[in-house]
């Protein structure tokens, strides 16, 4: 079937189709672009956070809690008892900015919270911190790339982000040279781990995780009561338009036409004069006008002519 001998009707309802489609899809596009810049932006926020706390216990050194340690979080880096003028002794433990971070980062993933974080490296002092296959090649983008600001993907219906952390002077107190580094650092970690880092190297990486917003997560928001009545007053704008603008008129037009080729040329034909209309169909309109009134005017001169020779 040729689609070129469709009627106009056919045709235009199939490109306005095709065209709803295209927009359909550009919409899609947009939601996974506008979808990837919410989650980074969510997983931005997370990371910013944890850098601003480990730089906060890195400047203190240590953070003390004091007494006993809660169920879940008995790893401490050193260990210190005071006595009061009462005679009562306390008991502090310190925690250094990875180890808190570690706590913040198990707390936090147990809530409620959509967003997951872990600080993992390339030279982990905890095994319970070893990178995985997306941190590792993330980490390997970072230290190949110094102007990397975050790596980004999806993996297992999941956003991941990764964000480097830079050493900084507060950072060489246990990652600099094992010599100047406190004695209770050496003692837990030994001085073969984690070491010999410069201000401005990347000393590991902030890993966020978000569950992927879906399209059954998105299409609540699109499908609200005012998107759908615009969606369908533009379909009913469509088909009023075709059927009264466009198909009826070209009926019109074909109807007198077809009364003119058959001799009737006093058949009215309803339409605005070019001088005061853009429209292409009021054009043809226009020029079978003519057509009929040329044909007037000759079928009067062979009427002139034919009374001529009668006489």
């Amino acid at each position: 079937m040729n689609p070129m001998k469709q009627s106009i009707a056919t045709k235009y309802s199939f490109i306005f189709f095709v065209t709803l489609v295209l927009i359909v899809a550009a919409v899609l596009l947009g939601i996974r672009n506008l979808k990837t810049n919410v989650l980074r932006n969510e997983a931005r926020a997370v990371a910013t956070q944890v850098v601003a706390f480990r730089a906060w216990v890195a400047k203190a050194g240590q953070v003390f809690w004091k007494g006993d340690l809660p169920e879940g979080f008995h790893d401490y880096l050193a260990k210190k008892e005071f006595t009061d003028s009462l005679g009562v002794t306390t008991t502090f433990h310190g925690k250094n900015p990875a180890l808190a971070t570690r706590e913040l980062s198990n707390i936090v993933n147990k809530s409620s919270l959509r967003a997951t974080f872990r600080v993992t490296s390339d030279q982990y002092r905890n095994d319970a911190n070893a990178p995985d296959y997306f941190e590792t090649d993330a980490i390997q983008q970072v230290k190949a790339n110094r102007g990397l600001k975050f790596v980004e993907g999806y993996d297992q219906g999941n956003y991941r982000y990764i964000e480097p952390i830079l050493v900084q002077e507060a950072c060489l107190k246990c990652h600099g040279d094992p010599k100047d580094a406190p004695p209770e650092v050496v003692d837990k970690y030994g001085d073969k781990k984690a070491f010999g880092y410069k201000v401005g190297d990347v000393r590991g990486v902030i890993s966020v995780k978000l569950p992927d917003l879906t399209l059954a997560d998105v299409l609540p928001t699109l499908a609200n009561p005012y998107s759908i009545s615009l969606l369908v007053i533009a379909i009913l704008i469509n088909l009023i338009f075709t059927r009264y603008g466009l198909i009826k008129r070209l009926r019109d037009l074909t109807e007198g036409a077809e009364a003119i080729a058959e001799g009737n040329l006093d058949r009215e034909l309803k339409y605005t004069k070019p001088d005061h209309s853009k429209d292409e169909i009021d054009h043809v309109f226009h020029a079978v006008s003519l057509l009929r009134n040329s044909m007037n005017i000759a079928m009067q001169r062979i009427m002139k002519g034919r009374k001529g020779d009668d006489l």
